[in-house]
Order: structure tokens, then C-alpha cells, then sequence
């Protein structure tokens, strides 16, 4: 026979997983797996975002002047892609013409 005292109300309880009085979980094995999945889900969470590029945390910085540089970097590499994209579609235009 086991008696356990809940963590939650104070109520003891015999040969029970749950408490009669609050149904607070009373087992330590189911607590520790479902704290085990809670930290698994939350690792696998984490790991699914992708961390901010430089220079997302350059436009998001709290001093103005690496704000500014960060806008103009993002101008940039937009500027450039614009240009390789346009490259790209003449030299295609001009071999399927």
C-alpha cells in the first residue's frame, strides 16, 4: 500500500496517481515524463526557428546609427538581387528569343 500526500491541497491519498480532493498528478514517474516531453517540445520549438541574420539585429539594434547601417546594408543586398534577377531574365530572354 502506498499513501501520498498531495503537493497541492495537503489531502493524503492511498494507491492513487491523482489526488481524490484536486486532481493534482501525484505519481513522481508521470510528473518527470510529462516534464520530460514538455522540455522536448520546447527544445524541438527552438530548433525550428531560424536565429536573426546580422543584420536583422542590426535593424532592430537600440543605437540609431546601427539601425541606419543596417537599412542600408538590407538596401543593398536588395539592390544587388534586384540586378542579378534582371541579369538573369535578359540572358534568358535573349536565348529563347
Amino acid at each position: 500500500m502506498k499513501i501520498v500526500k498531495c503537493i497541492n491541497c495537503g489531502v493524503y491519498n492511498k494507491n492513487r496517481d491523482h489526488c481524490k480532493n484536486c486532481g493534482t498528478l501525484l505519481s513522481y514517474k508521470k510528473r518527470r515524463e510529462q516534464h520530460i516531453k514538455a522540455e522536448k517540445a520546447e527544445r524541438l520549438e527552438k530548433a525550428k526557428k531560424s536565429p536573426p541574420s546580422f543584420i536583422d539585429n542590426l535593424q532592430q539594434h537600440r543605437y540609431m546609427v546601427y539601425r541606419v547601417l543596417g537599412w542600408i546594408l538590407y538596401s543593398g543586398f536588395l539592390v544587388v538581387s534586384a540586378i542579378g534577377a534582371f541579369i538573369a531574365w535578359l540572358v534568358f530572354a535573349i536565348a529563347a528569343g
